[in-house]
């Protein structure tokens, strides 16, 4: 893979991600009287894996915008 497409494919991962972030703490917290308890369990351990995703994306963001010799 080149690394201009490493770097625009981990700013949509980081979009992804924090949309995600956002989805889950508004069903998890700020809305769970709305949802059920399964529904929030899952928003509980989505957001983990939501957390781990952006700070995936964000390595493999550096990596590319340091091999294009960009600031990082």
């Amino acid at each position: 893979m080149k690394f201009p497409q490493l770097t625009r494919m981990a700013e949509g991962l980081l979009v992804l991600s924090v949309s995600i972030m956002l989805l889950t703490i508004w069903v998890g917290y700020l809305a769970a009287d709305h949802f059920s308890i399964t529904v929030q369990v899952s928003a509980h351990i989505s957001l983990i894996f939501a957390a781990t995703l952006l700070k995936i994306a964000y390595v493999l963001r550096c990596i590319g915008r340091h091999a294009q010799k960009m600031e990082v």
